[in-house]
């Protein structure tokens, strides 16, 4: 209701211009009057078309949510039964099955409850687009109740004056230049001093909204660091308790050395150390058993369909026989194995050591995977392997064993997947029993919560990038991938990254800039002069050029262009998921901001030829784009938002995967997985949709009221489905905040600087000075922010920490009464969300334990049928997939 409420508020904003415009007609003595495209009506409709695409995307969603609830309630899904992500939200209300009982019951979740089910990530993420609706309803308030009124007085109009193509071929920026930017002088018994006392006013309230703004901000940064403090501070978790070490030293790159070391500061006692090392050649072994066993499943479906099995009692009763035949092992006697512990036994210098072990890592798993390839293409001789259930061999699946399966002689094609499976296994095993060169990073546990962020905190060596800290990801959280990469391997990669970044966004200025000439006819009749004949004589053509496909168009680049950033995120070898997703939210906000916002503006009617005149320039840019962002903010808010919650992607997977690559039980495992909400494709574009909305706070009621719709359906839709619909695995603990903190800043300077450009085109140099002030005030909230509540926005207080244990020198009497009391208190309260998903967790290479499972043949509800290679089945329940582990 508050939507439609707000709806109805806009559109008689928009009527109002109209009003006047046909005003201007009558009485056509007014002066300085420019001559407006029919602006109004294009709104008008705009604001129709986004809520028609908006309510039909709704109604679709509350239909395909009872239809398909595995898809639309995934977090609610028994499959997802074991994800560890959608396990946490497993006592949230239940949602009826009902047309749109939904609503309240997503309307009524408060703030604790998505703390506890959803994470610390999901309340910051929610609670900035609260803070967003708090402000702007505020300033909405104002502008409708005092701005416009005082502006309508003065101006004659309600709003900020629509740029338009003039019908008679005047100069248009001659016409902007001649007119006021907030409102041509349309009355001429107002004299100079009153129209003064009336810029005044938007002196003033550029203040108010700037206070406002940052009042709010700073409100919203103490309540997410008190809410941070209390829920970090009373966990206990194996990743409050850790800390990442880098910068290790040759001499200390071994646990027992590491961790006498640590101890030998007197900062804590060290529980457990993981030093991280190169098993880069394992990650490559469990890649290519990755392919082997997918294979392997995929001739399995196949059998089973060629023998009409269809239920899984008949797979439980059958009796399966794979592979009979002759084990191969692997030994050094192939001429390829080197086991690289009798290396290092008989080297006497580490550093030779670790360049040897470095140069035979390709050339040894390429070694490995020709022999499983030779070894497993031997002929198929069919009396050394039994068939499979009793059944006729014409029934087995058969391959080719030539180039690309489509050469040479057939043979069974689950014998041989089979035989390459053990081998690899046999040739894991192995792996898993060498020596690995270790690396200079290492994870070091301690006894306490406290201990650990002593030593983040702590400058522990007095050498320069020695034995450097920094808070642990969380276990599930890490890339171990990106991990076992060399310093300089990790460098090379955020190197080039860095350069083509920078190298393809000036490349993407030129797309932006043709873009911008379709704002207006006098533009685009430069470019395509024969366009812009037609459009002159065609104004519904015109309108629908210049009105409805720039903002579409804009639309179409925000969504493809932030895949991009992400898809090169995860090439930059970050260690973490969640520094990753916080380097995509900054790439994919300096995008939008960038490419997409002040070249599209400055390019839009401005000329870059004199830099002095920077302000004066953005101003009158972004005066001529304010029908733009106007229709840009509604699509968004209310055409664009409602269809996220149709899940489009996910929903062409479940149509199209079935179709073609959906072949095996895993696969139909991950397919209902549920998506992953990713801050770096859902946070840039809100932050800059604010900082458009605030740039026009004073100017334009009609973008206020825009900007507010679209946050009140964004925070809806985006509460549904970070708690029902999707998860968010990254475990950043909400540092994502600084981030946006930081950008609402940058869209306030925007906004002092754009006013200061306003006022100056109006010769009102008294009103623009005395905004001179407001940057160097703002830059001051910046400064605060910077020195004292990043820290608390990073760290746990001591303080903050419930049963602090800190190492004591008291008698030992004390000590054991303050251990049985934090025993008990720990037994007695209730687990966090974190402390629930990292039960049982450590840190600990995950290819070293992780078990050597057969191809998945079935899912019997919360479990799943496995075939050994002696072709007995195994029943295990569904596993933990997670970022590191996929099914």
């Amino acid at each position: 209701m508050s939507i439609l409420y707000l709806v109805a508020l806009l559109l008689p904003l928009v009527a109002a211009n109209d009003e006047v415009d046909a005003a201007a007609t009558t009485y056509p003595s007014l002066p300085h009057r420019i001559p407006y495209r029919s602006s109004s009506r294009v709104a008008r409709v705009q604001i129709l078309v986004a809520l028609l695409l908006g309510l039909s995307a709704f109604l679709a969603f509350s239909i395909l949510r009872i239809r398909y609830p595995k898809i639309y309630v995934a977090n609610f899904n028994n499959l997802n039964h074991n994800y560890l992500h959608s396990l946490t939200r497993q006592n949230l209300p239940r949602l009826p099955r009902t047309l749109l009982g939904w609503i309240p019951v997503v309307f009524k979740i408060n703030e604790k409850q998505v703390l506890d089910h959803a994470g610390l990530d999901a309340v910051v993420f929610l609670g900035f687009f609260k803070m967003v609706i708090k402000v702007l309803t505020i300033c909405v308030l104002f502008a409708v109740f005092i701005i416009s009124p005082i502006r309508y007085k003065y101006t004659g109009r309600l709003d900020l004056p629509d740029d338009s193509d003039d019908d008679d071929g005047h100069n248009t920026t001659a016409i902007i230049k001649s007119s006021l930017l907030l409102g041509t002088r349309l009355l001429k018994h107002h004299d100079n001093d009153s129209y003064e006392t009336f810029l005044w006013m938007y002196t003033i309230f550029t203040y108010v909204f700037t206070f406002i703004m940052a009042y709010f901000l700073f409100l919203q940064t103490i309540k997410i660091i008190e809410m941070r403090q209390t829920y970090l501070g009373k966990q206990s978790s194996i990743t409050d308790r850790t800390i990442k070490l880098l910068g290790i030293p040759p001499m200390l790159r071994n646990e027992e050395d590491l961790k006498r070391h640590i101890n030998s500061l007197g900062i804590g006692e060290v529980d457990s150390v993981l030093v991280v090392k190169e098993w880069n050649s394992l990650n490559d072994l469990f890649k290519l058993r990755k392919k082997i066993l997918r294979s392997a499943e995929v001739y399995w479906v196949e059998y089973f369909e060629a023998n009409g099995i269809k239920s899984k009692n008949d797979m439980m009763t059958s009796t399966i026989h794979p592979n009979v035949g002759i084990p191969i092992n692997i030994n050094r006697d192939a001429g390829f194995y080197t086991d690289e512990s009798d290396d290092l036994e008989n080297q006497s210098d580490g550093h030779q050591t670790l360049g040897s072990a470095r140069s035979r890592r390709s050339s040894y798993l390429d070694q490995v995977s020709e022999y499983v390839q030779a070894e497993a293409d031997l002929p198929d001789d069919t009396s050394g392997h039994l068939p499979l259930l009793n059944d006729e061999l014409s029934k087995r699946p058969k391959k080719r064993k030539g180039l690309f399966g489509l050469f040479g002689p057939k043979i069974d094609a689950i014998n041989h997947c089979t035989e390459r499976l053990e081998i690899i296994d046999n040739e894991i095993k192995r792996a898993r029993q060498r020596i690995y060169p270790p690396s200079s990073t290492a994870f070091i546990t301690m006894k306490s919560v406290a201990q650990a962020q002593m030593i983040a905190q702590a400058v522990l060596d007095p050498k320069i990038n020695h034995l450097i800290t920094n808070l642990a990801p969380a276990p599930h959280d890490i890339i171990w991938e990106n991990l076992c990469l060399t310093r300089r391997e990790r460098n090379f990669r955020i190197f080039f990254v860095t350069l083509f970044i920078g190298l393809l966004s000036i490349l993407l200025i030129y797309p932006v800039r043709y873009l911008s000439n379709f704002l207006n006819t006098k533009s685009i009749s430069k470019v395509w002069p024969k366009l812009g004949e037609f459009l002159k004589s065609n104004k519904t053509a015109e309108s629908l050029v210049t009105g409805f496909l720039p903002p579409y168009v804009f639309t179409i680049f925000n969504i493809i262009m932030p895949y991009f950033y992400i898809w090169i995120s995860k090439r930059q070898g970050y260690t973490s998921h969640s520094d990753e997703e916080l380097s995509s939210v900054s790439k994919n906000f300096f995008y939008i901001f960038v490419n997409l916002f002040l070249v599209f503006t400055l390019f839009g009617t401005a000329s870059l030829s004199d830099t002095t005149k920077i302000p004066n320039q953005l101003a009158e840019s972004l005066k001529g784009l304010s029908l733009f962002y106007v229709d840009l903010i509604i699509l968004q808010g209310l055409g664009i938002f409602p269809y996220k919650l149709i899940l489009l992607g996910n929903l062409l997977k479940f149509s199209f995967g079935n179709l073609f690559w959906c072949k095996t039980p895993r696969d139909y495992l991950k397919l209902y997985k549920p998506p992953v909400f990713n801050f770096g494709l859902q946070l840039p574009q809100p932050i800059l949709i604010l900082v458009v909305t605030i740039t026009y706070s004073v100017m334009s009621t009609k973008i206020l009221t825009a900007g507010l719709v679209y946050f009140i359906v964004g925070y809806f839709v985006s509460k549904y489905q970070l708690l029902y619909a999707c998860v968010h695995p990254p475990h950043s603990t909400g540092k994502v905040w600084p981030l946006v903190f930081r950008r609402v800043i940058l869209g306030l300077l925007i906004f002092q600087l754009t006013m200061v450009g306003v006022l100056a085109l109006e010769k009102a140099f008294v009103c623009a000075s005395f905004l001179a002030p407001l940057p160097i005030l703002t830059l001051g909230f910046l400064w605060n922010f910077q020195k004292n509540y990043i820290p608390l926005s990073i760290f746990i207080a001591l303080r903050s920490i419930e049963n602090n244990e800190l190492p004591y020198h008291d008698d030992e009497e004390f000590v054991i009464d303050s251990a049985q009391s934090v025993s008990t208190s720990n037994t007695n309260r209730m687990r966090t969300l974190d402390e629930r998903r990292e039960f049982n967790q450590s840190y600990q290479y995950p290819h070293l334990v992780d078990d050597l499972d057969g191809p998945m043949i079935a899912i019997d509800e919360n479990e799943i049928l496995l075939v050994n290679s002696d072709g007995m089945t195994v029943r295990k329940d569904t596993p933990f997939f997670d970022e590191r582990y996929e099914l």
